[in-house]
């Protein structure tokens, strides 16, 4: 199995990567050349800007969700810290034009927040079945009406189904795929099931499951995972009121432990595990 960092080996984090090291690879050495008498300035400016943007991460990384979300938080202070940086090492000039060096970086900001996308996971290992409004309705949703005539047969068993609602284009949705995809491979049984579906893609599907897919911020409830048993929601995370806004207390994040222990997947596991694999673990 391939190792999980390699899922930073990608366009996103390479090109991120290679914009924040433009600054004390090519900014910093031309200013150092061209505007030798201002580098005391600048310096102060660097060490500034660096004990701060060390602050914010320290603060930032032990509430992150994941490894993820962490390296997606350290790339955002980093560029936001470069702009400052790359208009100081280019000080206005009375006899030409300054400020060159924060125009090409913000220029290279602009391209790389318009054309390189957060990676979407799709070739990590899973037990994690993708869904289309289609099939969410034959697989998942179709217990509820079937469940009585199969029970009637003696066919029916119990299914519950964790899907993950999320969108190609959100962030947080990238940052959470490996933890889901991961949480899969070790919790999925027959009776137990893992799923996902884009809902920007396919946004009726999350207006019916109650999931506003234009919430922004503190109210965003992209991305959802829900517990689905005989056609119905048993539980989801975030939880929501009844008109569809967040409830944002008490704070409820995605971290594994939350998703494992939210939905009780530990038990439902054990519940659902084939009794073969018991006696395996027995001898």
């Amino acid at each position: 199995m391939a190792s999980p960092l390699l899922r930073f080996i990608n366009a996103h984090h390479v090109l991120n990567t290679m914009l924040i090291l433009a600054y004390p690879a090519w900014f910093r050495t031309w200013a150092r050349v061209t505007f030798p008498d201002n580098l005391d300035a600048l310096e102060l400016w660097e060490k500034q800007c660096g004990i701060s943007c060390a602050v914010i991460l320290l603060v930032r990384g032990l509430r992150a969700e994941s490894l993820d979300q962490f390296v997606s938080t350290v790339f955002f202070y980093c560029k936001a810290v470069g702009a400052p940086l790359a208009y100081f090492a280019d000080p206005l000039d009375p006899h030409g034009p300054g400020a060159r060096c924060v125009a090409v970086y913000l220029a290279l900001l602009l391209i790389l927040h318009l054309f390189v996308g957060h990676p979407t996971h799709d070739w990590l290992p899973s037990k994690v079945v993708a869904l289309t409004p289609r099939t969410f309705e034959d697989e998942i949703m179709s217990d509820k009406e079937s469940k009585e005539s199969a029970k009637a047969s003696g066919k029916w068993k119990k299914v519950e189904w964790l899907v993950l609602f999320y969108a190609n284009h959100d962030a947080r949705s990238s940052h959470v795929a490996p933890t889901f995809a991961k949480i899969s491979r070790e919790f999925a049984t027959d009776g137990l099931r893992f799923a996902k579906l884009d809902v920007a893609r396919w946004p009726a599907t999350a207006k019916r499951m109650n999931i506003d897919v234009e919430a922004i911020g503190r109210d965003a409830v992209v991305p959802t995972i829900m517990l689905i048993s005989g056609g119905e929601e048993r539980l989801r995370l975030p939880e929501v009121y009844d008109d569809g806004t967040r409830v944002k207390f008490p704070v409820q994040r995605a971290r594994r432990v939350d998703i494992v222990k939210g939905f009780g997947l530990e038990e439902r596991h054990a519940k659902t595990r084939p009794k073969d694999q018991d006696a395996k673990k027995r001898d």
